[in-house]
């Protein structure tokens, strides 16, 4: 009798167990990172026989052995590396998105071959003022292009290298809680509905962090964990069994990553997976393309320089360097309580201090300062330093500063004041000869302000008149051909002039005749003009200037495709293995409903057994009386 109740009794706890459990699974269904449970079952140890107790050769029940998780450590495994693969090329293809659609809406090669266009149709009417005011206008585009394209990339690359150090920060806290999950499990019993839900918070855990970079995991006695960075004998220990876990930082490249970067920074080779990775990557992606666009602006600010600057503008004069480049930013001190605007203004082709400068309000005035000290002014506003003019407005409150700091590069490009009358269209010299002139071409001359005389010392600049004379020598006279001001040769070979350096064509012949005299004021002269057209398309290490920035336009564009399909096969291949864990571990509704329906039969079943023995104790009960 009291083994029917008590095998009825054992059967009914064990399948209430296992409907809660299956009950559970269907209430979370939808629950991120829960994972399904079931009750394992086992037969109670047999009694020893007795008026009250199991015979040792009769049934003995059954009980709850044990609650496990339904866990494939492998799928898991395989799902946390496709998910950090997929949100490494997600997050680079995203900044590298960005920076694509920064390049194209700035379009630079666009307004550098604008301001080479404006410089052709110049040509066509060079004393026009209308079309030198055009000429201008694209000047200053362009500048603008370069120096705003800058700028937003400076914004890019600071805004990346935030999300980095979010990144980091989020790993961190991740392994943080990792070391208090190990810690709960290792002090919690194994098995019960406690520990199951502290293996889920441990696994969504693992899967976030794994998201972020590569892990590898090894689970030991309760499910306590140990978590490496990467794998193999190089990975670093993240997460130990026991104990505090490490910290990671993004180094000041932002292109790599450091242990312990508050106290011993070492260096670290981050595994090519997770939103880290793939975040580090497109900001290095960023940083190559502000360096290529600082380097194409350069390159480019120095061509239209030299390329003006050998010309005569229509005053007659040398033509000046076309571009600044360099600028100045005025950053306002974190702690200041005044609000004062400050304006600084940088004196045409002056070079101020590179390390900057501080300026800080006092009491009895303001004191601007290099940042090494080496030289300062103080007194009232304005200021005057390094070609610095600094204008502080009211509001300021006495201890607030103002850093300023130079800019070069794409930021440090500008047009100079120049007016339509200083552009300079005409090459510096007229050069000239007799029809009768047995040689097919004029003599060639170049600016040279390392050149600073005639052979013999004269140091009377043009105008000249040539004369080749037999023995392949040539004399070079005054205008008048009066003054004899020196003897050349006259094979082609370059020979020094004060300011100049030229040659004489090697088939000149005696009595032929030459002249070389500097352009006058608002001449019809367009050929420093079309010389601009000559340098557009000559190359340099790396193709016209127009060339590189249509490569590193195209290169951005080539990464943006390859990381596209790179990120939708990683996408493809995250759901495979998600799909393949889920099959062991999420919950199915139509499984469960199932379960229910065999669990109800087998609780129903035992508490029959239940009811059977009482009815037979109630008869037994009914004879005894």
């Amino acid at each position: 009798m009291m083994d029917l109740l008590s095998l009825g009794r054992s059967g009914v706890l064990a399948f209430q167990n296992a409907l809660n459990a299956t009950g559970d699974n269907v209430a979370n269904a939808d629950t991120p990172g829960f994972v399904r449970r079931r009750i394992v079952l086992a037969t109670q140890p047999t009694g020893s026989g007795g008026p009250f107790q199991r015979a040792s050769l009769s049934g003995a029940g059954v009980s709850t052995a044990a609650m496990v998780r339904d866990v494939d450590a492998l799928k898991a495994n395989a799902a946390r590396i496709a998910s950090g693969d997929q949100a490494r090329m997600g997050a680079r293809l995203d900044w590298l998105q960005r920076l694509e659609s920064l390049a194209t809406t700035a379009n630079v090669v666009g307004r550098v071959g604008a301001f080479f266009d404006a410089a052709t149709r110049l040509a066509a009417a060079p004393t026009q003022p209308a079309a030198r005011a055009v000429f201008l206008d694209a000047a200053e585009d362009v500048a603008a292009a370069f120096a705003g394209h800058g700028r937003d990339l400076e914004q890019l690359e600071g805004d990346i290298r935030a999300e980095a150090k979010l990144s980091t920060r989020r790993v961190n806290d991740l392994a943080a809680a990792l070391v208090k999950v190990n810690d709960q499990l290792r002090r919690g019993d194994k098995g019960d509905i406690a520990a199951a839900g502290l293996l889920d918070n441990r696994d969504r855990l693992l899967a976030d962090l794994a998201n972020e970079v590569r892990i590898s995991v090894s689970e030991g006695e309760r499910g306590v964990v140990e978590v490496k960075l990467g794998s193999g004998p190089s990975a670093v220990l993240l997460v130990p069994k026991a104990g505090n876990s490490s910290r990671i930082g993004v180094a000041p490249d932002g292109q790599s990553v450091l242990l312990d970067p508050d106290h011993e920074p070492v260096p670290l080779r981050l595994p090519a997976s997770g939103r880290l990775s793939g975040l580090l990557e497109a900001s290095g992606h960023i940083i190559r393309a502000r360096a290529a666009l600082d380097g194409s602006a350069g390159s480019f600010a120095t061509l239209a320089n030299d390329w003006h600057q050998r010309g005569i503008d229509a005053n007659g004069q040398p033509g000046q360097a076309i571009f600044a480049t360099t600028a100045t930013r005025t950053t306002v001190g974190k702690a200041n309580a005044g609000q004062a605007p400050v304006d600084v203004v940088l004196a045409d082709g002056a070079t101020p201090f590179p390390q900057g400068y501080r300026l800080i309000a006092e009491s009895g005035g303001f004191t601007l300062a290099r940042t090494d000290n080496s030289a300062s002014i103080t007194g009232t506003s304005p200021l005057l330093l390094d070609g610095l003019t600094v204008t502080i407005g009211n509001g300021w409150v006495s201890g607030d500063q103002w850093t300023i700091a130079p800019l070069t590069g794409a930021q440090g490009l500008s047009l100079r004041p120049l007016q339509p009358a200083d552009v300079a269209a005409a090459a510096r010299w007229q050069i000239d000869g007799l029809p009768t002139n047995t040689a097919r071409g004029l003599p060639e001359i170049f600016d040279d302000a390392t050149a600073l005389a005639l052979p013999g010392g004269d140091t009377t600049p043009p105008p000249w008149r040539i004369t080749v004379i037999a023995g392949g020598l040539a004399e070079i006279r005054d205008p008048t051909g009066v003054n004899l001001l020196a003897t050349v040769p006259a094979d082609g070979s370059l020979i020094e002039g004060p300011g100049i350096r030229f040659r004489i064509p090697a088939d000149a012949a005696e009595g032929d005749l030459f002249r070389i005299a500097p352009t006058p004021a608002a001449s019809q002269d367009n050929r420093n003009l079309l010389d601009l057209g000559r340098l557009r398309a000559q190359p340099g290490p790396n193709g016209t200037i127009e060339a590189v920035l249509d490569g590193d336009l195209a290169g951005i564009g080539a990464n943006v495709s390859d990381t596209r399909r790179l990120e939708a096969a990683a996408a493809s291949l995250k759901e495979d293995a998600a799909r393949a864990n889920d099959a062991v571990s999420a919950v199915d509704l139509e499984r469960e409903a199932a379960e229910l329906t065999r669990l109800q039969a087998a609780y129903r079943a035992n508490a029959q057994v239940i009811g059977v023995a009482r009815d037979l104790f109630d008869q037994i009960l009914g004879l005894a009386r």
